[in-house]
């Protein structure tokens, strides 16, 4: 870590904050880290030109982490509570005083107005919806070996969900925009192409002309190969993940297990990244994390904890929800290396067809055995005489070592997207950033 000072009075004062509360619990424990946050979340949502809800959520307290007696330990107290944070581990109440300054503030955040989501036109019945999220991150990070933290992040989000109505059925098709930094409160934006690339998601559903079950080559497109890869090798070098006794995970530490030229990265200063930060909730400076470089295993991702656990080095990847929660490892932005291949000739059929998804959406991998399920969004099928078929209601299944085994090309493009994942209760926002990716022989199944 590194001690940082920012002029900002809010994030001074959080800084404050936490280094009274090490002071107050020093002496009661082997170790002591406190996490300090004031975070404002603002979210408007509109519907077919109206507003249709606003929400704020102001999200203010104390996170304290402690070793003691070899065991670790972790309590969460609102500002409110602050005062009397040194009763956890029975040491003496200091004398009363001002340990809070509440500093919600959206930072002059304006939303995009209702009626610029709209468009003109189309020969079917359409509707839009959108969400526009803006998030102003507060936090310090002080502990008892000296070192400490204080910053901020600003991230913009908007998402629009199109639909139109075809022979009295519903078809639905999604877009998403980020920019993060200070300059992203005054963001403008390409509201209208997030709206008719959601438009003409919605209408490719409607035509999708594919169904059954099938087994052939898969074409993961940028972005959506780093998604694939995030839940398949990203979760497993979490160290928490990386300690189970699994079969998956024995077998994934084994050399030559993952094709030479896949290399993974975990990168927490990408521009515009949804997971990007200047440091991650333990304080520790960003820096990026190699994974897997040319198919051999790198280093897992690590918090304090984990990392004493399991003997590994420190990465910058402690990450939370709020201070309600502690820092667990987690991705910030998974960035795969582009490859030699042309993304044109990654499509093309040696027989059968091939499957292009453009994004992932909700899924799992059980990391005991490997097994997976998916959902592809936005896919076409392309046929071997060149047609490209629209596909909806698309599920991708298979065992996460075999198909990784089957990787047979890796494009020389690259495309970036943002997401949420969960992990152990925990929603946080995370960048995907690949070229196209090519599968040998993958099973999935379209409605």
């Amino acid at each position: 870590m590194s001690t940082v000072t920012s002029a900002a009075p809010d994030v001074e004062r959080l800084k404050e904050a936490a280094a009274r509360a090490v002071r107050e619990l020093t002496g009661t424990a082997d170790y002591v880290q406190v996490f300090a946050e004031s975070t404002l979340a603002v979210s408007v949502e509109c519907t077919d030109g109206e507003v249709a809800a606003t929400c704020g959520d102001l999200r203010e307290g104390l996170g304290c982490l402690v070793l003691k007696d070899g065991g670790w330990r972790y309590r969460s107290v609102t500002p409110a509570q602050a005062g009397g944070i040194a009763d956890w581990l029975g040491a003496p109440r200091p004398a009363t005083g001002p340990v809070w300054a509440s500093c919600p503030d959206a930072s002059g955040f304006t939303p995009v107005g209702p009626a610029d989501w709209q468009v003109e036109g189309g020969t079917v019945p359409q509707s839009i919806r959108s969400v526009e999220d803006f998030t102003y991150r507060r936090y310090a990070v002080a502990d008892t070996e000296g070192n400490a933290y204080a910053g901020a992040t600003h991230i913009l989000r908007r998402r629009v969900e199109a639909s139109v109505v075809v022979s009295g059925r519903r078809y639905r098709g999604l877009s998403r925009w980020l920019r993060e930094g200070a300059a992203a409160v005054h963001a403008g934006g390409p509201v209208q192409d997030l709206v008719h690339t959601a438009l003409g998601h919605a209408r490719d559903s409607a035509a999708a002309a594919v169904s059954g079950k099938h087994r052939t080559p898969v074409v993961f497109g940028p972005s959506a190969a780093a998604g694939f890869l995030h839940e398949l090798v990203g979760h497993a070098l979490e160290a928490d993940n990386f300690l189970l006794d699994s079969d998956y995970i024995t077998e994934l530490r084994r050399s030559r297990t993952l094709p030479p030229a896949l290399t993974i990265r975990d990168d927490p200063a990408v521009e515009h990244g949804y997971g990007s930060h200047p440091a991650d909730d333990e304080g520790l400076a960003a820096a990026p994390t190699t994974m897997v470089e040319n198919g051999e295993l790198g280093v897992p991702l690590t918090s304090i904890r984990t990392a004493q656990r399991g003997g590994y080095r420190r990465t910058a990847s402690a990450r939370r929800t709020d201070f309600r929660s502690p820092a667990i490892p987690r991705a910030s932005n998974t960035v795969v290396l582009p490859g030699s291949d042309d993304p044109n000739l990654l499509v093309r059929s040696s027989g059968g067809g091939v499957l292009y998804v453009g994004s992932l959406g909700a899924g799992m991998i059980y990391l005991g055995t490997g097994e997976f399920t998916f959902a592809g969004l936005n896919c076409h099928y392309l046929t071997p005489a060149g047609d490209r078929i629209p596909a909806r209601d698309v599920s991708l299944v298979g065992n996460a070592l075999r198909t990784l085994a089957r990787l047979e090309g890796i494009g020389s493009d690259f495309g970036g997207d943002n997401a949420t994942c969960g992990k152990q209760g925990q929603l946080i926002g995370i960048g995907l950033y690949s070229p196209s990716m090519r599968y040998a022989a993958l099973d999935w199944s379209a409605a």
